[in-house]
């Protein structure tokens, strides 16, 4: 075959079937003469088909592509083509044989309006589809920043500069601290500044969970796992957490025979759904925290070793609030301005009378037994400057004066923190000094420094 005129008259015949389900199709010879040409564009152009066959292109089309690709042997693909003042999607392909150009076909996708409606109705899904991943992002994403850490204390400077260290690691963090101390705080603030911060954070409150259903809410379960388990299965948090963080609050309380399954998706980084077989792969950086040292829970036999090491790659410790005394004004001011944007109320400051007075309390219950404090005495108060009067009314008295208060002064509650502190070091190292003085992270010099003056020893 030296050309597409010397076609069979039954392979003209098939094309002609196969074309004539397009809206438009054409076909032209190396020297542009019209081989073929659908009925569709017969009565768009109110002309009979066997007036054109056998013509040029350029006689019937002037404006066409078509030589363009003869010349050139490269296709034109979606190329936007007016036909009798209507626009058309075409694409125009060259035919070749034995390495030389024969002819070309023209091809019209679908009319240009056509393609405008589908081009706006991707538009408005891509604008949906950005809205709720963005609902999704708020709805499970990181609620608080670095910033949102309030204080200039030492003690929290250090613990705040040593998560902004290892926020870009994928590497598992442990924060330590008591209750209320602001632990979940630090957790979603490492998710803000890390890598993933466009990806969920998801909570888990290891405490609050039955240990029967602990695993199928870690790591989801498919359909008909169990008696009453959702038509289609659930996914777990790992899955709800993939590309993100997953903050495993109080893991302390995880029970002994899920912390080996725990250990297995930090180890392997993959896990199964109960009841299904697929094993799915674990995608989040685990931040842990506890208000108990997990190492005495080793000693106990109460936390798996493995998982401890695996657990313990970075440590954060969180100090309370009774080591940041400095830091209560700057909290409390926080407090009574969120109290106005939220409740209305209209507090301008605190007295100093009653400023001395949140200062020399111990606050066992940290900066969250601070926030509700002022919480209720901003209620009580309303609008102005907030009196000892507000303190106490529904304090059960924990505000009174350190004159005729049974409460510890500042410097009796950092010597009882600092004596339970050294207790509990030596308890956990079996005695060993140079072990506790490593776990408090001072020098042993330091250590006995501290006990002698404590009346320790």
């Amino acid at each position: 075959m030296t050309g597409l005129a010397d076609l069979d008259k039954n392979i003209w015949g098939l094309l002609e079937t196969i074309f004539a389900g397009f809206e438009g199709a054409i076909i032209i010879d190396e020297h542009g003469e019209i081989m073929l040409f659908s009925e569709y564009y017969a009565k768009e152009m109110e002309i009979q088909r066997e007036d054109v066959i056998g013509k040029n292109v350029l006689e019937v089309f002037p404006t066409t592509r078509l030589m363009e690709v003869i010349q050139t042997g490269q296709p034109i693909i979606a190329d936007r083509w007016e036909l009798l003042g209507k626009g058309h999607i075409v694409s125009r392909i060259p035919i070749e044989y034995q390495g030389k150009v024969i002819g070309a076909i023209g091809v019209s996708v679908f009319p240009y309006l056509q393609m405008q409606y589908y081009i706006n109705k991707l538009s408005t899904l891509s604008a949906e589809l950005s809205y709720y991943k963005e609902t999704v992002k708020r709805l499970s994403g990181a609620k608080y920043s670095m910033q949102s850490i309030i204080g200039q204390s030492e003690a929290l400077l250090e613990a705040k500069e040593k998560a902004l260290k290892i926020a870009d690691s994928t590497a598992p963090v442990i924060l330590y601290g008591e209750t209320g101390t602001g632990k979940e705080l630090f957790a979603h603030a490492i998710h803000q500044e890390s890598p993933r911060r466009n990806g969920p954070m998801i909570r888990v409150n290891c405490a609050g969970i039955p240990e029967n259903l602990m695993e199928s809410e870690f790591f989801g379960y498919e359909e008909g796992a169990f008696t009453g388990a959702k038509k289609g299965g659930k996914p777990g948090k790992f899955e709800l957490a993939s590309k993100g963080s997953i903050f495993l609050d109080e893991i302390s309380q995880l029970p002994y025979a899920m912390q080996s399954k725990l250990l297995r998706v930090l180890q392997e980084k993959e896990y199964e759904r109960v009841g299904g077989t697929e094993v799915l792969k674990a995608d989040a950086r685990v931040i842990s925290a506890s208000n108990v040292n997990l190492k005495k829970l080793l000693q106990q036999h109460l936390f798996r070793e493995d998982l401890f090491y695996r657990l313990n790659v970075f440590v954060i410790r969180i100090p309370p609030l009774r080591e940041r005394i400095g830091d209560i004004p700057l909290l409390a001011e926080h407090f009574w301005q969120q109290q106005n944007s939220q409740n209305g109320t209209r507090i301008e400051g605190i007295a100093t009378e009653a400023m001395r007075l949140l200062n020399n309390y111990a606050w066992p219950g940290n900066v969250r037994e601070l926030e509700t404090s002022i919480e209720r005495a901003c209620l009580d108060c309303q609008s102005g400057i907030i009196q000892i009067e507000n303190l106490v009314r529904f304090g059960g008295g924990k505000g009174s004066d350190k004159s005729n208060s049974p409460l510890p002064t500042l410097k009796e509650s950092r010597e009882s923190a600092e004596k339970a502190a050294i207790l509990n070091a030596l308890e956990t190292a079996g005695g060993n000094k140079q072990k506790a003085a490593d776990y408090l992270g001072i020098h042993r010099t330091s250590l006995y420094y501290k006990m002698r003056e404590l009346g320790l020893i």
